[in-house]
């Protein structure tokens, strides 16, 4: 029995457990490798949110320029006075203002004005404007030689994201037919 009992003891010596520190150890690199993840996630939701507000933008910015190229035909060309597309619209988190277009343009400019005016304006689900504090400018000037009546139209959509402010801008060159 003596043998037994020595030879357990034998065996007990090269089977040790984990010390204390090594646990402490190995807890401070699961925390640390959760806190990474979770600020990961953190970004990653912010990223998302700031995708949406960029497709929204450029949405409303393709949508406006589609409406002028379509429409220019109807409307004053740069060599016969002023392109009736300019105005801007401001909003703020809730509602949107701005200028008009000027008294001499077309109905068809005006109804675009108050149409992308009310699509920047639209609220989201929880009532607040998806482009909070937002600014849509559209301006048009002649461009290329006077005979051709070539107008370049700019849109430019920015909004406040708190820290940054993108801005997004698109050209486009609307001749008469």
């Amino acid at each position: 029995m003596c043998r037994i009992g020595r030879e357990r003891e034998q065996a007990g010596r090269g089977e040790r457990g984990f010390s204390l520190i090594e646990v402490l150890i190995a807890n401070v690199i699961l925390a640390v490798g959760l806190l990474a993840i979770a600020a990961m996630q953190d970004i990653a939701l912010s990223r998302n949110v700031d995708a949406k507000r960029m497709g929204l933008a450029t949405s409303l910015a393709t949508e406006i320029i589609e409406r002028i190229r379509f429409n220019s035909p109807a409307n004053a060309t740069a060599s016969v006075g002023a392109y009736p597309y300019n105005f801007n619209v401001t909003c703020t988190t809730t509602t949107c203002t701005g200028v008009s277009p000027p008294a001499t343009a077309d109905a068809t400019t005006q109804s675009d004005y108050i149409l992308w005016k009310n699509r920047l304006g639209t609220p989201d689900s929880s009532g607040k404007l998806p482009l909070a504090n937002a600014g849509g400018t559209v301006t048009s000037v002649a461009t290329g030689p006077a005979a051709l009546g070539q107008v370049l139209v700019t849109v430019t959509v920015s909004w406040n994201t708190g820290v940054r402010q993108p801005t997004l801008t698109m050209n486009t060159v609307v001749a008469p037919l």
